[in-house]
């Protein structure tokens, strides 16, 4: 029998999932051969979209011609330029191309792009290095989301997703120390230390996007290293969550995303954090040697902070699976995040021993803020249910963060070192207003839950007039349906 109508005899999904221990085995089998590509992906993404903060400490304004506050700013905002202009397009092309391809042909430019960058010698060599950087990483968040949803419930869509977005963080980590060698130890040649740290972070971008294409998985039904069993396990733990394995195009669920408020709201909350992170994230050298320390040595100590950032990904995002809320956890960190720009803003070091408090205070604080991102994706995959729908509105929050990203190139200005007071205080407004839209949006969940639960109370034919498990595979079921309840 084949696969597609064992799982249509399935009429109780729950009867496949008995066997508590298979299903954690095969879960386990599909981790390792999922997420360890994803993870490699968003390292990578780390280090070739940050180097140009350690490029700068490595001498790329002189030989590119943008000593200039501004001319280097553009430099940074270029990438998101790119990445704007992309975001759709790659999106609508993965609605027709496999996420397997697609994630391992835009890694490839990407790759070439970051390796072409190193040979830059002017300001409009580097401008288009970085804005074709964008176009090709403006696909892999989506396409990340897009594969965790397909394979994972969305009660773990936050581990899962905090595993490989907290790859991210072992990549800025890592790209401090590793830039700190290479600009170092690479001095030679025709070539400056900051166009090698270009050539060998870009042709390990390449190595990682050939091996994607040979061991990625496809779609659960056609994973070549599952049995038929263990892809109908995987596929009922779908059906049994309301989640959907269909990739066809819903014209009216198009349509749908852009009039929901939620996908808007959303936006909003993903804007605030990012430009946040991306601002911070890239200047960290800077406003590190602000506080009093060598070129070099500033590229060393943005390594804690990564770490750092990591370590709370992880521990939020698997501490929100576990209640089933996004919206407090999300909620909370902000709050710490707001609280440690208060301590930046306020506090003027004196001594080394203030200089050394004050960089803890950074490294810890502002780690909050990216370490509580994943949540707004996940927020995104549980709010938003039709795979369409799910796409659209996706697209519209990841193309919100890349408008993030371009205003958080700007937020750091020269004139304002060494101490930035004026982005430090940007950046906590951003956060607090982040923080309303958080509590608005959760207030909305709430309402609307209990709206539905009164609704079923009053007339349970409304519910149950249909298989809400089969309903939940229907090309026409969203979240809109009566029968589903929003993740506060």
């Amino acid at each position: 029998m084949s696969l597609n109508k064992e799982v249509e005899r399935q009429d109780e999904p729950e009867a496949v999932l008995a066997n508590e221990a298979e299903v954690a085995r095969v879960v386990r089998k599909v981790d390792w051969a999922v997420l360890p590509i994803l993870c490699g992906f968003y390292f990578f993404q780390a280090i070739d979209k940050g180097n140009i903060g350690l490029a700068q400490l490595g001498g790329i304004q002189a030989d590119t011609q943008t000593q200039s506050g501004a001319a280097f700013n553009g430099a940074v905002a270029m990438f998101y330029v790119g990445y704007i202009l992309m975001e759709l397009p790659s999106n609508l092309i993965l609605q027709r191309v496999s996420p397997r391809l697609w994630v391992s042909l835009i890694g490839l430019f990407w790759g070439l792009s970051v390796t072409l960058m190193g040979f830059a010698k002017s300001e409009v060599a580097l401008y288009f290095g970085r804005f074709f950087l964008g176009v090709f990483e403006a696909g892999i968040l989506p396409a990340s989301l897009l594969i965790t949803s397909t394979w994972y419930p969305k009660s773990e869509h936050a581990f899962k997703s905090a595993v490989w977005f907290s790859a991210s963080s072992i990549g800025s980590a890592l790209g401090g120390i590793v830039s700190y060698a290479i600009q170092t130890n690479l001095t030679g040649g025709n070539f400056n230390a900051w166009s090698y740290l270009m050539f060998i972070e870009g042709g390990f971008t390449i190595s990682w996007s050939i091996l994607s294409f040979i061991i990625t998985p496809d779609v659960p039904e056609r994973a070549s290293f599952l049995t038929d069993d263990e892809k109908l396990i995987i596929v009922n733990r779908l059906k049994a969550d309301r989640s959907q394995t269909k990739l066809a195009f819903n014209r009216s669920q198009f349509i749908e995303a852009f009039k929901d408020p939620k996908t808007w709201l959303l936006a909003l909350i993903y804007f605030c954090w990012q430009t946040v992170n991306s601002s911070f994230s890239t200047f960290a050298p800077a406003i590190i040697k602000g506080l009093g320390f060598s070129n070099l040595n500033a590229q060393l100590l943005t390594a804690p902070g990564a770490i750092i950032n990591f370590l709370l990904q992880l521990v939020i995002s698997k501490l929100s699976d576990r209640f089933n809320y996004r919206a407090p956890f999300l909620f909370g960190s902000g709050v710490l995040a707001v609280i440690g720009y208060l301590c930046i803003i306020f506090f003027q070091p004196t001594t080394d021993s203030q200089r050394w408090t004050l960089w803890g205070l950074i490294i810890v604080f502002t780690a909050f803020n990216p370490g509580s991102l994943t949540l707004i994706l996940a927020w995104t995959t549980n709010l938003i249910v039709g795979h369409t729908k799910r796409t659209v509105s996706v697209t519209i929050v990841v193309l919100a963060s890349a408008f993030g990203g371009l205003a958080g190139s700007f937020v750091y200005q020269s004139s304002d070192a060494p101490r930035y007071i004026n982005g430090h205080s940007a950046n906590m407004t951003l956060i607090i207003v982040g923080l309303l839209t958080v509590a608005g949006l959760g207030w909305y969940v709430v309402r609307e839950n209990r709206r539905r639960e009164s609704l079923a109370d009053a007339d349970k034919e409304v519910i149950f007039a249909r298989d809400l498990v089969h309903g939940a595979f229907d090309d026409e079921f969203t979240d809109k349906d009566p029968a589903f309840r929003y993740v506060l």
